[in-house]
């Protein structure tokens, strides 16, 4: 598992709270944004399953993946089930049921939805299907759950050696 769009800039991280958040009465910030051009392919973080193939009024076309992975605010001891959203595409992404493995281009970019602030795309972590709809559901910044996944990742294959 690793961050997607490396040689790209963090248009809006985790929590915050901008001025464009701010004018129109949002919640901080449940996900990351990564600002990338229209149609840059969007790839899968983890092997999964895509649960969500939809549009939103707010949020554009979105694909959810659900994923196995381990939990930053866990024992680490064994994976659980985490829904990843990827919002504001330029179109529908893979159909519901598709099995993906990690890097597979499941989405393209875009600026789709009431929310957007321009091209990019908008990454969250939930532990709960149709997270990335709710502010109710449990977020989880992605920055952390990823680093987190790659030291677990590496420990456990130190451990089959």
């Amino acid at each position: 598992m690793k961050l997607p769009f490396h040689h790209s800039k963090i248009t809006g991280r985790f929590g915050t709270l901008s001025a464009f958040r701010k004018a129109r009465g949002m919640q901080p910030h449940s996900g990351v944004d990564f600002g990338i051009p229209v149609g840059t392919p969007i790839p899968a973080l983890a092997n999964g399953t895509i649960t969500i193939s939809a549009f939103s009024q707010v949020l554009g076309n979105v694909t959810e993946l659900r994923i196995m992975a381990y939990d930053p605010a866990g024992d680490g001891k064994e994976k659980e089930l985490f829904y990843i959203g990827y919002s504001h595409n330029r179109a529908e992404g893979l159909p519901v049921g598709t099995k993906v493995k990690e890097g597979d281009t499941i989405c393209f970019s875009g600026d789709s939805g009431s929310a957007s602030s321009g091209p990019h795309s908008h990454i969250t972590v939930s532990k709960q299907h149709k997270g990335v709809y709710g502010p109710t559901s449990v977020k989880i910044d992605l920055i952390e759950f990823v680093k987190f996944n790659q030291a677990m990742n590496k420990r456990d294959k130190a451990a089959k050696k």
